[in-house]
Formats: structure tokens, C-alpha cells, sequence
């Protein structure tokens, strides 16, 4: 029976390391975002993870094995546009805004291989405990709630166009891990963690 068990574990790590690597990036669906040096997860190629791999693949009773590429790497962004009002007309219209904020998230993680994510509650967490081991979790906010009214008043030209976006600055650290269990293999990929350090608002009047 025992002889068994192992076979199925076996098997179910095996499965476990035909998964492709594929990254899914909460910061692509920012309008835009730009990185002043090193790379985002999703931008690593295969051989340069055949190479970071290669720190992460010692064998351990029990636990994670870290790899960090990138740490704490420089990033501004823009959201998509929280409201556009067009003028095409031929005389100056005054435009009133009312929005509420209700939720701000100030990280975001991303995964690939077959490192999990848990979906959850408000805050998304790494499976297999790996944010334990990711010196850089320990002493970052999570995430914080709050409530905004904001009311935009303002005078729209013709032939232009107001966008109000959110814009800021932030972190991105990744690399690679690996866990086991009993010197086996259970998870291996990439991880990356952006961190939102500074954030405001940004008002801009285009013409059409």
C-alpha cells in the first residue's frame, strides 16, 4: 500500500512539471507602464529560464528555494482612462464630474510554471506559502480600503477632449522558485510582485 502512494506522488509531480509557462500580468491591463531597466516576468524567455532555473534546482527536504533576477526595479504607469468627455463642437461647454473610489489595491503578484496563485479574499496570495519566503512581502502593505468622492469641474474647449487617468510610481521584483516536499519537486516557475508606491490622479485637456 505504502509502495503505492509513492507511485501516485510520483506521477502527480511528473504531471505537475508538463505545465507550460505562461504569465499573466495584472500590469498589462494598464494604459501604459514603463521599466527603466531589467524586464517584467513576462518578457523572460526560455533560455534565460533554463539559466535561473539552475539556482533554484538543489534538492531540500522541505520548503522554497529562491532565485531573485530582478529587485526592486523602477516603474511608472498610467491606468486606462477613468472618464473621457469629448468636445466637437464650436463653443466652450462646462462639465461636471462625479466618481467614487471605492477600493485601492497597492500590490499585485503574477505567477507562471506551475507556481500557484489564491484568488481568495481582497488579497491575492502565492500558494505553498511562498510569500513566507519573499523577503520583500514581510514589510509591504497589502492592500488598503477607503472611500472617495471626487467632483471635476471644469471648462471644456472646442474640438477637445479632457481624460482623467490615474497615474504613479512603483516597484517590480521577480525571479524564480522552486518547493519541495521530501526532496521532491512539487512547483517550480516564475514569481513577480509589483508594489505601488506613489499614486494621483492626472487631469489632461487634448485637442480632437
Amino acid at each position: 500500500m505504502k509502495k503505492y502512494w509513492i507511485l501516485c506522488l510520483f506521477v502527480l509531480v511528473y504531471g505537475l512539471q508538463g505545465f507550460k509557462i505562461k504569465a499573466d500580468s495584472d500590469y498589462l491591463s494598464f494604459e501604459s507602464i514603463t521599466i527603466y531597466e531589467g524586464k517584467f516576468l513576462s518578457d523572460y524567455t526560455d533560455a534565460e529560464y533554463k539559466t535561473y532555473f539552475k539556482e533554484v534546482n538543489k534538492r531540500r527536504f522541505a520548503g522554497w528555494n529562491v532565485h531573485y533576477v530582478y529587485n526592486d526595479l523602477k516603474v511608472t504607469y498610467k491606468t486606462k482612462s477613468i472618464f473621457s468627455y469629448y468636445n466637437d463642437g464650436t463653443t466652450a461647454i462646462e462639465y461636471n464630474y462625479k466618481f467614487e473610489s471605492n477600493y485601492t489595491t497597492s500590490r499585485n503578484i503574477t505567477s507562471t510554471g506551475t507556481i500557484g496563485i489564491s484568488m481568495s479574499g481582497p488579497i491575492k496570495k502565492f500558494k505553498g506559502n511562498l510569500d513566507a519566503s519573499l523577503k520583500i512581502t514581510s514589510t509591504t502593505e497589502t492592500t488598503r480600503k477607503e472611500t472617495e468622492t471626487w467632483t471635476v469641474k471644469m471648462q471644456v474647449d472646442p474640438q477637445t477632449m479632457a481624460n482623467l487617468y490615474v497615474v504613479g510610481e512603483g516597484k517590480i521584483t521577480n525571479g524564480v522558485a522552486s518547493r519541495y516536499l521530501f526532496w521532491l519537486e512539487l512547483e517550480k516557475g516564475g514569481f513577480e510582485v509589483f508594489v505601488i508606491t506613489t499614486q494621483y490622479y492626472r487631469l489632461e485637456k487634448v485637442k480632437i
